[in-house]
C-alpha cells in the first residue's frame, strides 16, 4: 500500500487511520535516526521505539484526527488546507 506499492492508495485517503498518517512515519524517524546495522539491530530499534512512545503522542493524534474531520465537514468534503492541531 502506498506510493507505487501493490495497492494504489491515494495520498491522504480519508479511510486511512491515524496510525497510517502519523505513527508509522514517526516510528520510522526514530528507528532510522541511526541506521540499523543488521536485522537484529532493526528489530531491537523497533521494539525500543514502541516501548518508549509517550502517551501524550496518542492524545495529539486524537486531537489532530478530530480537527481534520471537523475541517472536512466544514469544507463539505472539499479541499481544505493542511493544519497541525
Amino acid at each position: 500500500m502506498g506510493h507505487r506499492g501493490p495497492v494504489a492508495w491515494p495520498a491522504r485517503s480519508p479511510d486511512l487511520t491515524p496510525l497510517d498518517f502519523y505513527l508509522w512515519g514517526h516510528m520510522k524517524e526514530i528507528v532510522y535516526e541511526n541506521p540499523p546495522n543488521d536485522v537484529a539491530d532493526l528489530t531491537q530499534k523497533i521494539i525500543n521505539a514502541f516501548a518508549n512512545i509517550d502517551a501524550n503522542v496518542f492524545q495529539r493524534i486524537r486531537r489532530n484526527i478530530l480537527g481534520r474531520a471537523q475541517a472536512c465537514i466544514a469544507a463539505e468534503g472539499g479541499h481544505f488546507e493542511y493544519f497541525d492541531v
